[in-house]
């Protein structure tokens, strides 16, 4: 009887996710909220976002994110990614074109450009500066990001209902990067540290320690829900 009765209701949950692919796409708006940016981000922030459809093929969105050590809710703080001083402010234009006007699973091509600033107070660390290949010890410093680029991203729609929905979304682009440390207290050379030992993953690419400009590949990676009315 059990096992009927789970059978019952995962054969309700298939019928309602393809009643959902099925259903007419007569939406015009969505709002978006990323799952990865306060979750699984090392300067985690909360992103919400705005799309609208400019005709079947052509939509063009929004997307704004904030982020301070009040409302950070995972691992950014207890690994030393963030301090007290902590905030971000987030902004990314985007330009979709749907791949698959007819198609119930959307194929969404865009481009995005992005503009973060991140700024913290950091104390008893070190740095690097990129120009003169040192490391530095501190007692107290501010510490000061902008980065800016562009991204060029593949994303799927997956339909749970005619109205709620999943966006998977993988990119790669350029970005610019610019990280100040100023008002350091009690600066020291380091002539002992020779760096860290271990690969670096590319989100995680030196924008805490590493003083100064660099450009780079970028690599986007999001899972947003969204919204349709």
């Amino acid at each position: 009887m059990k096992l009927n009765s789970k059978l019952i209701i995962l054969i309700l949950l298939i019928s309602n996710f393809n009643f959902a692919q099925e259903q007419p796409n007569d939406f015009k708006s969505i709002v978006t909220f990323s799952t990865f940016s306060p979750l699984i981000s090392y300067a985690p922030r909360w992103n919400l976002g705005y799309i609208r459809k400019v005709d079947k093929r052509y939509w063009v969105g929004l997307e704004l994110g904030y982020g301070s050590k009040n409302i950070s809710v995972n691992f950014a703080e207890d690994g030393g990614w963030i301090d007290n001083d902590y905030k971000l402010f987030e902004i990314r234009p985007e330009f979709y074109y749907d791949l698959r006007p007819k198609s119930k699973l959307k194929h969404l091509l865009s481009l995005e450009l992005f503009y973060i600033n991140h700024s913290d107070k950091f104390k008893n660390e070190r740095y690097f500066n990129i120009e003169n290949n040192t490391y530095y010890n501190y007692d107290a410093a501010d510490y000061k990001r902008i980065k800016y680029g562009m991204n060029i991203n593949h994303s799927l729609i997956y339909n749970i209902t005619t109205k709620l929905a999943l966006l998977q979304k993988v990119g790669v682009g350029l970005r610019s990067r610019d990280v100040k440390y100023s008002n350091v207290v009690n600066q020291m050379e380091d002539l002992n540290y020779e760096g860290p030992n271990s690969f670096v993953f590319p989100v995680n690419d030196g924008f805490l320690r590493n003083e100064g400009k660099a450009t780079a590949f970028n690599f986007n990676l999001d899972l947003k829900i969204i919204y349709k009315f």
